[in-house]
């Protein structure tokens, strides 16, 4: 095989695998799925009698040693519940209910160290905010730029000599 059409079929399987992403339950790690079924367990006791499925992530997963944060969006699917099969992820159970909305779920560790798993209509999800900013990470989201030295402000306000696009 010529080493260009191996570099295409590299490529095209990259491009395949990384497709997959955050839609893939299975390709998730295991520190993130733990929080995802916790996240299943509580939808499924609270939403409709079909199971509810794994649809995505909705922002990055962040979990330390110490802290985690992972919002979640699930769907309704075809598939009944089935207590016996329990409410984790079912891979037969991928097809989504029409006319059924989505859930946004957040599970993360609050300021005060409890665990918080709080599931809502994602068109609800705004109204959530006050809840959800009890965990550090969503009342403190990574703004880009923010650790660089032309973010960082001084202790004086007073004019600035030799600073850049400074008055």
């Amino acid at each position: 095989m010529s080493a260009v059409l191996k570099l295409l079929l590299l490529s095209a399987v990259t491009l395949l695998v990384s497709a997959q992403g955050w839609e893939n339950y299975q390709s998730l790690s295991e520190s993130i799925r733990i929080h995802i079924d916790k996240a299943l367990d509580k939808a499924n006791e609270n939403f409709t009698n079909h199971y509810v499925a794994y649809e995505s992530l909705l922002s990055e997963p962040k979990i330390t040693a110490d802290d985690f944060y992972v919002n979640v969006r699930l769907m309704v699917t075809t598939c009944k519940k089935d207590k016996e099969k329990g409410y984790g992820h079912r891979v037969e159970c991928v097809t989504q209910k029409p006319k059924t909305p989505r859930i946004n779920c957040l599970v993360c560790k609050k300021t005060n160290g409890e665990e918080l798993i709080d599931c809502v209509r994602q068109k609800d999800a705004k109204s959530r905010e006050r809840i959800r900013s009890s965990c550090p990470t969503h009342s403190r989201p990574y703004r880009h730029g923010s650790e660089s030295l032309m973010f960082q402000t001084g202790g004086d306000d007073g004019p600035q000599i030799g600073c850049p696009g400074c008055v």
